[in-house]
């Protein structure tokens, strides 16, 4: 039973790191038209986006405004898994599952008054995930005894292997955290203003785990299954400093937030008609029965999601009236993610083996991100490209597939704005490469292989200028 046991904390392990951050990864950031300057976005900050780059710019807008738009992300994983685990693909590329998720956001901004300017934005600053169906039964690599330990012989037709159902994409996971985020901004001097926004944050978090275990001698999966939401708080401060007409100097600090999370979890143990039948001969059933079955239990369980803080500065040069170039240098504090706690609030047993709190690793690291934007207005049109460097806080001993992230990476975009009178529609589109990744070591907390990924990208914003 305490491989059971063992492999049941694999999956959780495996689960959670998977599942609560999706890999650690932060989407590119919000509103069209600073994604397609690489999210170099906080010396300027001069669009309602600016709630999430630099609070500050809000104060230099002379109109109201309300903007909508959506992040449209299309992932591309593969894995080639090089460890023999039964039941498993191995030495095969496997792709994750091809699916396009969207991530809306809306933002509005009152500038009635000169100085002091008011925002609320909702928006998704993290998200995604990935899904494989990496189980094959035929790869359990044990053949079926032909009798059971007494010598009595197994009839054909009692040997299948595990019950029909098995699910499919069964190492999963999918994160998404709202922030509904009011933001004021004041201008102290002509050229200098500070910034404040509050995040009230809702955290969405389902995941599906299988891992190998052995019982009575002889392989049979584990699954998990596991979803929880909960509310946090943040915030996020920032200055705008403008020393000349040209130049414009950002400087904001995101605050570490927190998520209390309360769910549910679900073991399931998979047992074959043998495993079944002499489970029941072991426990003196009185008429043992060939069958299938699932084992297992659910409970309640909490845990707690915390996001990083960020230190970020930007500069915005405007070479000509109508061509500015950006830099933003991002500092994201993920090393706070070094393990986490799973507490279950009920008795959760799997044949007979109950699960208390586990404590999770992850070590993870503090990262770097570099952008580089520029956009060039031609009368109503503009035209934009940017650039960024991202580091991924992500170490060998804790990769493993659904993590969408894995390794540092680039992106490149292109962008296209157009004004129709009072509206504004802002385009972009993205791409962002990682270079392959091969984890070598075999730790409890990663899964050997070779990682390849890419995502493409495209954002839309409308917005309306009262």
């Amino acid at each position: 039973m305490n491989s059971i046991r063992n492999a049941t904390l694999l999956v959780l392990l495996l689960s959670l790191s998977t599942g609560l951050f999706a890999g650690g990864f932060a989407l590119s950031g919000i509103g069209s038209r600073a994604i397609s300057m690489g999210g170099a976005f906080r010396g300027m900050a001069d669009d309602p986006s600016a709630m999430y780059w630099n609070p500050a710019g809000l104060a230099f807008i002379q109109n109201d405004q309300i903007s909508l738009g959506g992040s449209f992300i299309q992932p591309d994983s593969r894995w080639t898994n090089s460890v023999p685990l039964p039941g498993f693909v191995y030495n095969k590329e496997l792709s994750a599952e091809n699916k396009l998720s969207m991530f809306p956001s809306l933002m509005g901004l009152y500038s009635d008054n000169t100085k002091t300017k008011f925002g609320l934005g909702i928006y998704v600053p993290y998200g995604l995930g990935s899904s494989y169906d990496a189980y094959d039964i035929a790869n359990t690599g044990f053949a079926m005894p032909d009798t059971l330990p007494d010598g009595t012989p197994i009839p054909a037709e009692n040997t299948l292997l595990t019950p029909t159902g098995m699910p499919k994409n069964e190492m999963s996971s999918s994160i998404a955290v709202v922030d509904i985020h009011p933001t004021m901004s004041h201008r102290l001097l002509d050229n200098l203003s500070i910034g404040i926004g509050f995040s009230l944050l809702y955290g969405m978090i389902d995941v599906t785990k299988l891992s190998p275990a052995y019982y009575y001698s002889l392989y049979s999966p584990i699954t998990i299954e596991m979803s929880g939401k909960g509310w946090g708080f943040g915030g996020n401060i920032g200055t705008l400093y403008k020393p000349t007409d040209k130049l414009s100097l950002g400087l904001t600090y995101k605050m570490p937030a927190s998520i209390p999370l309360e769910g549910e979890a679900e073991l399931k143990l998979w047992l074959n008609s043998y495993h079944y039948y002499l489970r029941q001969l072991l426990t003196m059933s009185p008429n043992p029965v060939w069958a299938p079955v699932v084992l297992g239990g659910k409970g309640d369980v909490e845990a707690n999601l915390r996001l990083p803080a960020e230190v970020a500065v930007g500069v915005s040069y405007k070479v000509m009236p109508n061509w500015s170039l950006n830099l933003d240098y991002a500092y994201s504090m993920w090393g706070r993610l070094d393990r986490i706690e799973v507490i279950f609030l009920d008795d959760v047993s799997v044949s007979g083996t109950y699960y208390d709190n586990i404590d999770l690793v992850f070590n993870w690291k503090d990262t770097s991100r570099v952008s580089l934007g520029t956009e060039y207005r031609l009368g109503s049109n503009a035209l934009r490209a940017g650039f960024y460097y991202d580091q991924s806080p992500i170490p060998e001993e804790t990769q493993n597939p659904t993590l969408s992230d894995i390794g540092d990476k680039i992106s490149g975009n292109i962008g296209y704005g157009r004004d129709f009178g009072k509206f504004t529609l802002d385009v972009n589109g993205q791409i962002i490469k990682f270079p392959e990744r091969v984890i070598d070591t075999q730790t409890a907390n990663n899964m050997k292989g070779t990682y390849n990924s890419s995502v493409l990208a495209a954002n839309l914003g409308l917005t309306y200028h009262f």
